[in-house]
């Protein structure tokens, strides 16, 4: 082949070169262009932020309340909200035994709570202290809490709390229909009263279980005072 044939051959090849790689260079900058407009887009602008927030799981609180101390500012970039520091903020709530939180593309951020239980509630001259099984209080009220077994005690003694949180939640349904109130002056004297002036005399947290079933089966007896605090034998009179 002449050499003047060669030279030309490779100037044909270097030109297809540059142009590949003018081609390629193009691309990767019209890549780069885009990922830095999404990263924009999903970091800095108005195009995916929160417009909207959903709670789940309020029993005991609202979900405003949530939102107010989830400190969420409408408007944010949802990519620059930190999961992390809001699931914190409302855990901190007194009712919020633990929270979830996670981004919904585009504008949405969902918070799903999971409350404390509310055993019952301690009756004070200044309003109803919510008791969890633990014995723990963690919320006031001026009123009572509807459907939520109220009670009376002789102190705030952590101990005593706690073993009439246990006998609250010993209550099978058709027991409770008929549970008016609890009165527990001890540890080992605890009252439980029932509608039409019936009491049931509880004795201790021990057994409450069956001391629950037993007199579920006694409320067919006629009477106005039931014992079970030795659940093996109950007397009513």
């Amino acid at each position: 082949m002449p050499v003047s044939d060669i030279s030309v051959a490779m100037e044909l090849r270097r030109r297809r070169c540059r142009k590949r790689n003018r081609i390629i260079a193009g691309v990767v900058a019209a890549v780069v262009v885009l990922v830095l407009v999404a990263m924009w887009i999903v970091r800095s602008s108005s195009v995916l932020c929160v417009n909207t927030i959903e709670v789940h799981g309020t029993h005991l609180v609202t979900a405003s309340q949530v939102e107010q101390a989830a400190k969420i500012p409408k408007g944010q970039p949802l990519a620059r909200v930190n999961t992390d520091d809001v699931a914190a903020r409302v855990t901190r709530m007194d009712i919020v035994q633990q929270a979830e939180v996670y981004r919904k593309w585009p504008h949405t951020v969902v918070i799903d709570i999971t409350e404390l239980k509310i055993s019952y509630q301690v009756k004070t001259p200044g309003g109803y202290l919510w008791i969890d099984p633990s014995g723990r209080i963690f919320n006031r009220t001026a009123k009572p809490t509807p459907n939520v077994v109220w009670a009376t005690t002789s102190s705030g003694n952590r101990g005593l709390l706690r073993d009439v949180a246990t006998v609250a939640d010993s209550f099978p349904t058709e027991l409770r229909r008929h549970v008016d109130h609890i009165e527990a002056t001890s540890r080992d004297a605890i009252v439980v009263v029932l509608s039409g002036k019936r009491t049931v005399v509880w004795g201790s947290a021990d057994q409450s279980v069956l001391k629950a079933k037993v007199t579920t089966a006694m409320l067919h007896v006629k009477a106005t005072r039931y014992d079970v605090s030795s659940p093996e034998h109950p007397t009513s009179r």
